[in-house]
């Protein structure tokens, strides 16, 4: 939930002090009331800073980021969950980095008395700035029941986001790349995945290709579910190897037909291919299996998503070594990782700068990330659902597609010519009801 404080313009225009009001120093004689109430106590220091010009007047050269005459612009400030956020227009000829490297950041938090300072940019030329008194996300959510009757998969439910909604993520028509340093929760995302597809595995409108390198212990409970199952390389390189024969045989068959869009039927489900520890094929195999994983994984990525084929990969390290095609990837999600270099490595150059803060996020957060796709600059900050054995079990029991009956067996004895189509039994062979 947001609550918009007020923006500086409509205070202004409606002449009314609000607490988070215009820097320009009036002060109102006689105001009785409290101009501060119901702001909470962690940003009532941020408060009294920001509603004075005179404040302001000190604080912006202390830290660097303005002077006499050439002061930032607050344009307004709303109040979220975590704490507030502040729109700046920064001063003409500042850099970006002037506002987000930790040295600066640190220093606002400090001036300003709340625990952690996020700056990011909105615009070329303006600024996000948050002041954070609460993390939203430090309690884990358990997911909900497994009585869902549908699912949406360009917008599968797998967690909450940092104001509260529900984070959805695109599966259909999309590539996933997950990396986690260890204990970071990758496992929580899948398993959130695997559940908020469940109804469509269950209808037959994925088929899901599972990749377990550490022996199946991970997935191997969700066996049932799996389309194929596989933990040895050679057979984790076998199904890849199926993969990229049905979707090379959907593509020319789509061509043939004319057909512009591919849409996920029962006789054309989406495969859903999960590789978990990627890095375990990608560098840790031998040679000539590591060529192989990268040749059709690239295959995959560059090829699957338009036919209904895409790629779900979990790594620890996200280096180009570990997992080569990481750009072929347009949903990428960052949990906790151990420098920031990393972080540019899964989100691109500058991502920290644009709020991307993986190697930030602390070990007693598992599950928690920073979310960007292809075409947007921005990034969601979100928590996959906690998902227990228990809570596994159910899943695999609710969602598991029914296995087809096995065909009739045939009495090689049988001689047609011995049949008779009026024969009723329990009548004609002296076996009726008893009396």
């Amino acid at each position: 939930m947001v609550t918009t404080i007020v923006a500086l313009s409509t205070v202004l225009a409606a002449g009314v002090l609000l607490w988070w009001r215009h820097l320009d120093g009036v002060i109102y004689p006689g105001n009785e009331v409290d101009p501060l109430a119901g702001v909470p106590a962690e940003l009532r220091t941020a408060a009294l800073i920001l509603t004075d010009a005179r404040h302001l007047m000190l604080m912006w050269p202390v830290l660097g980021l303005g002077s006499e005459g050439n002061w930032p612009n607050v344009l307004s400030a709303e109040l979220i969950e975590s704490g507030a956020v502040i729109d700046v227009q920064m001063v003409g000829g500042q850099k970006l980095s002037d506002w987000t490297n930790d040295e600066t950041t640190d220093a606002l938090a400090q001036y300003l008395g709340v625990p952690k300072v996020l700056v990011s940019q909105t615009s070329p030329g303006f600024l996000r700035v948050e002041l954070r008194t609460f993390d939203t996300l430090a309690a884990s959510v358990t997911a909900p029941g497994v009585a869902s009757p549908g699912v949406d998969l360009e917008a599968v439910p797998v967690g909450i986001r940092e104001d509260g909604s529900t984070w959805l993520l695109r599966v259909l028509y999309a590539h996933i790349l997950l990396a986690g340093a260890t204990g970071s929760g990758k496992g929580s995302v899948l398993w959130s995945i695997i559940n908020g597809v469940g109804p469509a595995i269950k209808a037959g409108f994925v088929d899901v290709w599972m990749a377990d390198p550490k022996g199946g212990m991970e997935f191997g409970r969700g066996a049932r579910m799996w389309v194929r199952f596989e933990w040895t390389a050679d057979g984790i390189l076998a199904m890849l190897t199926e993969a990229v024969r049905v979707m090379d045989e959907r593509s020319n068959r789509l061509r043939a037909a004319g057909v512009r869009k591919w849409y996920p039927s029962t006789d054309e489900p989406l495969i859903l291919i999960v590789i978990d520890e990627a890095a375990a094929l990608s560098s840790y195999a031998n040679r000539e299996q590591q060529e192989r994983f990268r040749q059709f994984t690239g295959l995959l990525l560059s090829k699957g998503r338009a036919v209904g084929v895409s790629v779900i990969a979990a790594l620890q390290d996200p280096s180009k070594e570990t997992m080569p095609n990481r750009q072929l990837f347009p949903v990428r999600v960052g949990l906790r990782l151990d420098e920031p270099t990393q972080t540019a490595m899964v989100h691109g150059q500058g991502a920290k700068d644009r709020g991307a803060l993986c190697h930030e996020i602390p070990d007693t957060t598992p599950g928690v990330g920073y979310v960007g796709e292809d075409g947007s600059t921005e990034f969601v900050r979100v928590r996959a659902f906690w998902i227990s054995d228990e809570q596994v079990d159910a899943i695999v029991d609710a969602y598991s597609p029914v296995p087809m009956a096995p065909p009739a067996t045939v009495d090689d004895d049988f001689d047609p010519a011995t049949f008779d189509p009026d024969f009723i039994p329990g009548e004609d062979d002296g076996q009726g009801w008893a009396a």
